[in-house]
């Protein structure tokens, strides 16, 4: 039965459970087993099967009331209990199966730090749940923000899968490798999904041309990434409907090629396909393009509606861009405020960057400088925000007169290999890094 369930082959599992728990001249106990069997089967659907799982639990409580000793009939009743969201109390489990429900129920709750202590090692479990396990650890890895770490976990999940749940493990873990900056990773996962596609529904077909176009876009061959999109957009017309997302890829398809009005159309198709829920995601980073190709104006509309929809998840961000949208339309007090609330919710490379550009405009040096600090040490190193934050750290020290000269020397080195031939910074940092050095050289000469 386990070795079905693991293969996809759910019909013929069922019926042996449905046997096995309907058998006659068994033992009570053993009828309270196979009950469970049964409830862990339905416990696989999640909510769409949530009665039966409930009736299944209850029927075996019925046959042999000693049942409610069994780790594996606790660990289930507290996983449906989660689901519904009417868990109290939470049992103990040393079994790997019964932690695996256990785990379940407490992603169910929000509670991603017990659910990852609860969960065992994945491949301790028979195979039909290992694959889930990997999947529910990429779950809590991605809610936890450890981006790379849940796309390996999805990986890993779509080595031990079959049929669909194989197709979308691999699809998962493309889209978290993308996540996190890693497309090379993503190809490699969607070379996996490949020969899985021709039977997957339209939906998922799509979303693998999607995937497809977005590992592209980010290696750089707009062009390819367009007939992907053409795809993509093609099989959602035939089946579920155009959906948002594929047009923001299409946007950013038109960007690459520096086409800026037909990007504008594509981000306003994105509008119109956008569910309400999804509507911040589309301003947000439609905004960041009116931002970068010189309409603040545009682009502070747009941000604003993105920042005050309280439900966003990157309202911060949102937050700390609509901040630069004010500064670049010189409203200064908007910008500290929009900076300021984006810092009260989360730590925002963008929002220092703001408040530094503020005090630096204003002399205020020492604030400037904090304001810097704090945002090269939040961002990743050779991120957009490091970068500024580090060129405008090195400029702060040169125009209050090389205080530290060897960490001016020090910081123009680490940032010029970020830096394109053609940035113009790329000669004020030498220039900087040529005099610390020279200073540098002058106090070992006096000592």
């Amino acid at each position: 039965m386990e070795a079905w369930l693991h293969q996809g082959e759910y019909d013929r599992a069922y019926d042996a459970l449905v046997a096995a728990a309907e058998r006659r001249f068994t033992t009570a106990a053993r009828a309270a087993e196979a009950l469970v069997d049964l409830a862990e089967f339905y416990s696989l659907y999640g909510e769409a099967e949530a009665a039966a799982w409930q009736a299944a639990l209850a029927e075996a409580r019925s046959r042999w009331p000693r049942v409610e000793r069994d780790e594996r009939f606790a660990a289930l009743d507290f996983e449906l209990a989660a689901l519904e969201a009417r868990a109290e109390h939470l049992p103990d489990a040393s079994s790997p199966r019964a932690r695996y429900h256990l785990a379940q129920g407490l992603a169910y709750l929000g509670r991603f730090e017990e659910a990852e202590e609860a969960l065992p090692e994945p491949d301790r479990l028979p195979d039909f749940l290992a694959s889930r396990a990997w999947a529910l650890l990429g779950r809590i890895h991605e809610s936890l923000g450890r981006l790379a770490e849940a796309a390996g976990a999805h990986a890993q999940a779509a080595l031990r899968s079959s049929g669909k749940e194989r197709l979308w493990s691999w699809l998962d873990a493309a889209a978290l490798w993308l996540e996190a900056g890693v497309p090379e990773e993503a190809a490699r996962a969607l070379v996996g999904a490949e020969p899985l596609r021709g039977e997957a529904e339209l939906s998922d077909r799509a979303t693998y041309h999607y995937l497809r176009a977005r590992v592209e876009l980010a290696l750089g061959n707009p062009e390819r990434a367009a007939e992907e999109i053409v795809q993509a957009e093609g099989l959602e017309a035939a089946g579920a409907g155009l959906s948002h997302g594929t047009a923001m890829v299409r946007a950013q398809v038109h960007q690459q090629r520096g086409q800026e009005e037909a990007a504008r159309a594509a981000y306003r198709d994105a509008e119109r396909r956008a569910g309400e829920g999804d509507l911040p995601f589309v301003w947000h980073e439609w905004g960041l393009f009116e931002l970068d190709h010189g309409d603040p104006v545009r682009a502070e509309a747009l941000l604003r509606k993105a920042a005050h929809d309280a439900a966003y998840p990157h309202r911060a961000q949102a937050l700390a861009d609509l901040a630069e949208a004010h500064y670049r339309l010189g409203d200064g007090p908007a910008a500290d405020a929009a900076a300021k609330e984006a810092l009260e919710q989360a730590t925002v490379p963008a929002a220092h960057l703001i408040l530094g550009n503020r005090a630096y405009d204003l002399g205020a040096w020492d604030e400037a400088l904090a304001h810097y600090r704090a945002a090269a040490a939040a961002a990743r190193e050779g991120d957009r925000d490091w970068v500024s934050a580090t060129e405008m750290i090195v400029d702060v020290l040169a125009q209050t007169g090389y205080p530290n000269p060897t960490e001016v020397a020090e910081l123009a080195e680490r940032l010029l290999p970020y830096l394109p031939p053609s940035d113009e910074w790329r000669e004020t940092l030498r220039g900087y890094a040529e005099r610390a050095r020279a200073l540098v050289r002058e106090g070992r000469m006096l000592n």
